[in-house]
């Protein structure tokens, strides 16, 4: 409970300190039992995007049950946000073989589920194409931070991934664009020690034009407008 208690108004906190706009994935069941913090980070400009009714995986479930899925998650979120949602990540990031068509058909623009590639790509699913915005669990906080103890680095590891991974995109970019994709743990990052690296790291980042913060949908706008095949 310590993430939707404490650790995303601390984070709410500090990115607007910032002027940062992020993208939150939010759980149906995370959105009714919390309404106001969903509808907070709304309010403060940050885009909420899908990640399931509950933390079922689609990955078995029937073409029936993972639209279902996709369609009651976003209800509820349009009902308690006031928010129509245009991306998707899988909670367990596992999708079936119908997930991008079925994202697609409701009328989504995006999905974060997958881990094999380093920039965002098109689907041609049935219906359109769809974006993927491909993330990596090397710079999530959960793997620096989560459970079980002990933590695997603690945040003075999550600093030097972030960091090193830093370095190194920021040298290729002089080539072509590259993305620096964090995903962040409300009851990881929102706790003062691992929030700390965040600071150090907007502080980095802020204020430098060769650097953007961008959510998701601007990140699938850039892909769709992109002239790459």
């Amino acid at each position: 409970q310590y993430g939707a208690r404490r650790g995303i108004w601390n984070i709410l906190e500090l990115l607007n300190q910032y002027r940062v706009k992020a993208t939150f994935f939010v759980l149906g069941t995370t959105a009714e039992k919390y309404p106001e913090t969903v509808q907070a980070a709304a309010k403060a400009g940050h885009e909420i995007a899908g990640m399931g009714y509950g933390f079922a995986s689609v990955r078995t479930a029937s073409e029936e049950q993972e639209r279902s899925i996709v369609r009651r998650a976003a209800k509820v979120l349009q009902d308690i946000a006031d928010v129509k949602i245009r991306g998707w990540r899988c909670p367990d990031y596992r999708v079936s073989p119908k997930t991008l068509d079925i994202l697609a058909e409701e009328g989504l623009v995006w999905d974060s589920s997958l881990l094999n590639d380093d920039l965002p790509y098109l689907f041609d699913t049935g219906a359109r194409k769809i974006v993927e915005i491909p993330f990596t669990t090397s710079t999530a906080d959960k793997t620096y931070v989560g459970y079980p103890y002990p933590q695997r680095g603690g945040p003075d590891g999550l600093a030097s991934v972030w960091n090193n991974e830093l370095d190194v995109l920021y040298r290729e970019s002089e080539k072509a664009p590259r993305l620096l994709s964090l995903s962040l743990q409300t009851w990881a990052t929102g706790r003062p020690a691992s929030l700390r690296v965040l600071r150090q790291l907007l502080d980095r980042l802020v204020g430098h034009e060769e650097f953007r913060f961008a959510q998701c949908s601007d990140v699938a706008g850039w892909r769709l407008n992109s002239a790459a095949p």
